[in-house]
């Protein structure tokens, strides 16, 4: 009779091939040994704690922030332990991983009020009840200078320097704060102070996650295992997605600006959105890489109605479809138009700004100086009288009826 104790977690083999699809690193080597290292750990058969942290710069969570969400989630269906943190100290310095210039410094009160419905968001793609949500203040917080200094003491500036965008930024005579190199070493002690097994990010926080590594090991822990994940470009099809960039598609967006959004999207972005920020079944793949070649329209509409139905449903999703190609497509107003109440002294600006058309006002002038915002097709001023009985239009689909 064996003595062998049955697996209580799945088959090795397929939990690997899951975890591990998707995942870059940009060092074939450094796949294979984090593919080895995550075998390692499967085969102990218990759940590991994983954990994605993500820091609080801006009001709301993008589909960009769903790549890593989504790899936290099939580790999450294999039974493991999730840790959703929120970075509510370590967004005091803002990731510099890939940036090249300084990143703008946030208030305590800044990050509080983005982080309000953080966990809310997330949980669209995560199972709540099964989420552990923590905040890196409840330890960075506690450290004393004599313990910062320590930690400093693991790292050299040469280390530092050797990042990418630090590296540039120096030789093209920018400066390098010396603030900013503490973030590395602040998300690395994340790693020990959870005592985890894996860490989720993007393939920019590589160097971050590989600081955590050195963290745990002088510390007497076993090193996590970084699971890395492209990052997704923004409806520009260049830059990386960003909602300081405006080139976002928001978690909390509603299904209508969710499709509208996807419907701007260029044709060769197309494949990596399903890819990156869909559920679509890989199988699916190659066949929708064919309809794009051959309809894109067809493809980008597939796409749009995707996104909309894995957040808000089939019924939004269709009713999100209908919407579009009523108000777009063939330029009709759409069925129900939000109202909003102006006074005598209003301006148009006053009134874009009050309903929140824009992250800010410098966003909503932005859209004067594009002549997206137009009354009866055409374009008005910020300083315009606004007046009860005008319908404003703000770019392709966006109403909004004076009252």
């Amino acid at each position: 009779m064996s003595d062998t104790k049955p697996r209580t977690m799945a088959p090795v083999e397929e939990q690997l091939a899951t975890l591990m699809s998707g995942v870059e690193y940009g060092d074939e080597t450094l796949r294979r040994q984090m593919a080895r290292e995550l075998r390692s750990l499967l085969e102990q058969d218990r759940p590991l704690r994983v954990y994605l942290g993500i820091d609080p710069t801006a009001t709301s969570l993008t589909l960009g922030h769903t790549v890593p969400l989504r790899k936290l989630r099939q580790f999450q269906e294999f039974g493991h332990h999730c840790i959703f943190l929120i970075g509510d100290y370590t967004a005091l310095i803002g990731d510099p991983s890939d940036k090249n210039k300084l990143r703008p410094m946030l208030t305590q009160e800044d990050i509080k009020r983005n982080e309000q419905t953080y966990f809310d968001q997330a949980a669209k793609l995560l199972d709540p009840s099964k989420t552990e949500l923590r905040h890196n203040s409840e330890w960075l917080g506690a450290l004393s200078f004599p313990d910062i200094i320590s930690l400093m003491s693991k790292f050299t500036a040469a280390e530092m320097l050797r990042r990418d965008n630090f590296r540039k930024r120096w030789d093209d005579g920018d400066a390098v704060y010396l603030h900013e190199f503490l973030y590395a070493l602040m998300q690395g002690y994340d790693a020990f102070a959870l005592e985890c097994d894996v860490q989720v990010g993007g393939t920019e926080q590589l160097f971050n996650l590989m600081a955590g590594r050195k963290i745990q090991e002088d510390a007497g822990q076993r090193p996590h295992v970084p699971v890395t994940l492209p990052i997704l470009v923004g409806l520009d099809g260049k830059e990386r997605m960003s909602k300081s960039k405006g080139n976002h598609i928001g978690v909390s967006d509603s299904a209508n600006e969710q499709y509208g959004k996807a419907m701007s999207i260029p044709d060769e972005a197309v494949l990596d959105f399903f890819v990156l920020a869909t559920n679509v079944p890989r199988t699916e793949l190659p066949a929708i890489h064919h309809e794009i070649g051959q309809n894109p329209m067809a493809a980008k509409k597939r796409l749009a109605r995707t996104i909309a139905s894995e957040f808000w449903g089939e019924a939004a999703a269709d009713e999100a479809a209908a919407e579009f190609e009523r108000t777009v497509q063939r330029k009709e107003a759409p069925a129900e138009i939000p109202e909003h109440a102006v006074c005598e002294a209003d301006t148009m600006l006053d009134v874009l700004v009050a309903a929140g058309v824009a992250a800010s006002k410098r966003e909503v002038r932005r859209l004067f100086e594009q002549n997206a915002v137009t009354v009866e097709g055409s374009p008005v001023a910020p300083g315009d009288a606004a007046i009860a009985g005008m319908v404003v239009q703000v770019g392709k689909r966006r109403w909004l009826r004076l009252v």
